[in-house]
């Protein structure tokens, strides 16, 4: 899939390429958003501009402006135009042309056209339009006083599993916090199928950890049909969080008896499709426990199964409601010590992605 035709529009007889890329991008920028809302504990609500830039600034070669529906469709209408022209020229010499390139030529040849008579105004006009689209191609990266989180130096905290690989980035909270995160995704990630966020809290004075396991699934907004690939993902969900009974608090707990909700750390969190990138951005956003979620299956008349919004909603919540029962300490998993966390990674090889995408987050005190 080396590049794409843009229709500006999808319909039922679109490339499937083309819904595949989307849903990737759709997914991975719903669970980098929620993932940065727990992280800033309500003080401030991301946009999907401010996650966008993250995407980029984390996810480049997914999210590559050469070839990211989301970031193609932010740009104006002449930037856009040029991509399409660097693609057909492309096609027609038969090697790569960049749209700066083609905008620069252009530049330069208006900018000859100018100096003869300053006062052709005409032209003058379309020179610095030529200027802003080429300001626009440029900005290949977004400054860091654009991106919600800002990078820190790496503060060099032994936790489990994150001397496993150095492709992690740091990023500065409030409160003396640092959030880890990293990406792995399948090659090539518009690929993807899902994502997967799992999100850890250390408390750094006890050498302990909880967590919130979260995957992420394309629906329509009211039904999930059953896939081999969402069986067998939500089947690894299962056995890795709830059958090692991270949802079980142990009897020594100063906290045994304290209110809060079941300790659930596995969710499967339904996705509302988006239908084309400039739709709006907005999802139904619910977090459903894995347990909920086997029990939930209905049979269909085609022998498979699906799950419908009204056999889950009353034993699930919104990504709001979540955001703020996890950061209380509310919902979520048990506290576990460094090393069960390290074993748990270690005997499933959580971080091993296949057709998803992982984004594993750990956040901690410096």
């Amino acid at each position: 899939m080396d590049s794409f035709d843009y229709p500006g529009y999808l319909d039922s007889d679109a490339p499937s390429e083309y819904q595949q890329r989307l849903d990737a991008e759709w997914i991975a920028l719903s669970a980098l958003r929620e993932l940065v809302g727990i992280a800033l504990k309500g003080a401030r609500i991301p946009t999907y501009a401010q996650t966008l830039a993250l995407c980029q600034h984390l996810m480049s070669k997914l999210f590559d402006p050469e070839r990211s529906l989301l970031i193609r469709q932010q740009e104006r209408l002449g930037a856009r135009q040029y991509r399409q022209m660097a693609e057909a020229e492309s096609e027609i010499r038969g090697e790569p042309v960049s749209a700066l390139e083609l905008v620069v030529q252009e530049t330069e040849r208006f900018e000859r056209l100018v100096e003869t008579r300053p006062d052709r105004d005409l032209l003058r006009r379309r020179l610095n339009a030529l200027y802003r689209i080429r300001q626009e191609l440029q900005r290949r990266n977004y400054s860091e006083q654009q991106l919600i989180l800002r990078d820190v130096f790496r503060t060099g905290r032994d936790i489990p599993i994150s001397g496993e690989g150095r492709d992690y980035r740091e990023f500065e909270l409030a409160n003396d916090r640092v959030l880890r995160i990293r990406i792995l995704h399948p090659d090539p990630p518009e690929h993807s199928t899902g994502a997967d966020v799992i999100y850890e809290v250390y408390w750094d004075r006890r050498r302990m950890v909880r967590l919130a396991a979260i995957q992420y699934k394309v629906w329509d907004g009211e039904t999930l049909y059953k896939s081999d690939n969402i069986a067998s993902q939500l089947d690894r969900l299962h056995k890795t969080f709830c059958s090692n009974k991270l949802c079980e608090q142990f009897a020594e707990s100063q906290r045994k008896d304290a209110y809060r909700l079941p300790y659930c750390s596995a969710f499967l969190r339904p996705t509302d499709k988006l239908q084309h990138p400039d739709s709006r951005f907005i999802s139904s956003a619910y977090h459903i426990p894995v347990c909920v979620v086997e029990r939930s299956w209905q049979d269909t008349v085609r022998g498979g199964q699906k799950i419908e919004r009204k056999y889950f909603r009353s034993e699930a919540v919104t990504h709001r409601v979540f955001e703020e029962l996890f950061n209380a300490n509310m919902l979520g998993s048990k506290w576990l010590t460094y090393e069960e966390l390290e074993k748990l990674y270690r005997e499933h090889k959580i971080l091993e992605a296949d057709e998803h995408i992982i984004i594993h987050a750990q956040e901690f005190g410096v």
